[in-house]
């Protein structure tokens, strides 16, 4: 063979190599696939919904201290101002299970109608507490979960939170979610204001959460809140504490998950702790050292918060007394999860929705008596006897 057509063709193999690679990868994109094992098919079936094609419509309680309002087509509609008593009720939810929660709350999703809420019905105090307590005592765990989000977010943004937060934990239980008028205006004003009506709303919440003790008497009754919604959470305590069948010494909450929380360290300290502790077997606090939301908090505060515990150098290997800080209050009933490492929300805040590792060790926590089952965490110790955990990503 000539050189020239020799040359030719060593120029040429190169790019036939490359065509047959491509083709061959294509060809396998479109063999059949099997699951990697049968409990890939039992995700996200242990909860109740319905189906709309890839859609999952979710039916959760609600309790608000928004002002109720009805349009002149009869709808309900809640503003941002605060009621002179709690609206109940029950509202659908559809979701797109495809879509993180991260870009689910813009408005253009809305009026395309991927995600949003479907239906609002309004009930009385003893319907509601009546339905309530048939579900729960129907439910596996006869248990219920109550979740409370903070600050920014109106009525069917939190709606939608909830939904997809009890979509994504994957246990069956019933859900009540709290709703407040956190959406205040995104501005200096509008985040003290949010602050008021949270504290506002939490005596709201702790008669709620009492009638949910006496009335509906759940075995099993955790209580989630994140942000700002753990300052509505403190002060509902304070009102309960008020209550002598509740403040004896048997607690009536399975277990309180704080998640990223807006609270001053030095009011919890002297003003909470103690609530907490009488009220709930356990308090999981959530933290991390680069939440710039609470960053910005504890400026405008003036306080630092305690969703926020400071880190030298994150490492599993280095310890900081700050971070220790919430768990050397009750080493017996305080655990202390440092979620620094898997944190990559928006503003290194919003990791109680968007991250997996997150609902794995939340799931585990309420589900299991051993939170060392949980193989992405791992126990830290120091001289003094005190641990905490460093959630990692595997």
């Amino acid at each position: 063979m000539p050189s020239k057509y020799r040359n030719k063709i060593t120029l040429l193999l190169p790019f036939v190599l490359a065509i047959c690679c491509v083709s061959f990868l294509t060809g396998c994109a479109y063999l059949p696939t099997k699951p990697s094992s049968s409990y890939t098919k039992q995700l996200y079936r242990r909860i109740s919904y319905e189906t709309e094609g890839r859609y999952r419509i979710m039916n959760i309680f609600y309790a608000t201290t928004r002002n109720l309002k009805e349009r002149k087509d009869e709808s309900i509609y809640f503003n941002r101002e605060l009621a002179r008593h709690v609206t109940y009720g029950d509202v659908a939810v559809k979701i797109n299970p495809a879509i993180k929660i991260g870009k689910m709350i813009p408005r253009r999703l809305k009026r395309q109608g991927v995600i949003g809420i479907q239906d609002v019905q309004k009930t009385d105090e003893d319907a509601f507490m009546q339905e309530l307590k048939d579900v729960v005592a129907n439910s596996p765990h006869n248990s219920l979960l109550v979740i409370v989000f903070g600050y920014n977010d109106d009525f069917e943004s939190t709606a939608i939170k909830a939904a997809y937060f009890s979509y994504l934990l994957d246990v069956n239980t019933p859900v009540l979610l709290f709703d407040w008028p956190g959406d205040q205006f995104p501005l200096i004003t509008g985040y003290k204001k949010a602050q008021k009506l949270a504290i506002s709303s939490g005596p709201y919440l702790g008669d709620l959460l009492a009638k949910i003790i006496r009335e509906v008497k759940p075995a099993n009754l955790w209580l989630k809140a994140s942000s700002l919604g753990c300052q509505v959470v403190c002060d509902a305590f304070d009102e309960m504490y008020k209550h002598s069948d509740l403040s004896d010494a048997e607690p009536e909450i399975t277990h309180v998950v704080f998640a990223a929380p807006d609270v001053g360290e030095d009011e919890f300290d002297n003003q909470f702790k103690d609530e907490i502790a009488v009220f709930s077997d356990k308090l999981t606090a959530y933290v991390s050292s680069d939440d710039t939301a609470l960053l910005i908090s504890g400026v405008i505060n003036k306080e630092k918060r305690l969703g926020r515990q400071a880190v030298k150098e994150h490492d599993e290997l280095e310890e900081s007394k700050d971070i220790l800080y919430l768990k050397s209050l009750d080493p017996d009933r305080i655990a202390l999860v440092d979620v620094t490492p898997i944190n990559h929300a928006s503003y290194k805040h919003g990791y109680y929705l968007e991250s997996p590792e997150f609902y794995n060790d939340f799931y585990m926590r309420i589900k299991s008596g051993d939170s060392r089952a949980n193989r992405c965490l791992y126990l830290m110790k120091i001289d003094d006897g005190v641990d905490y955990w460093v959630l990692r990503s595997n």
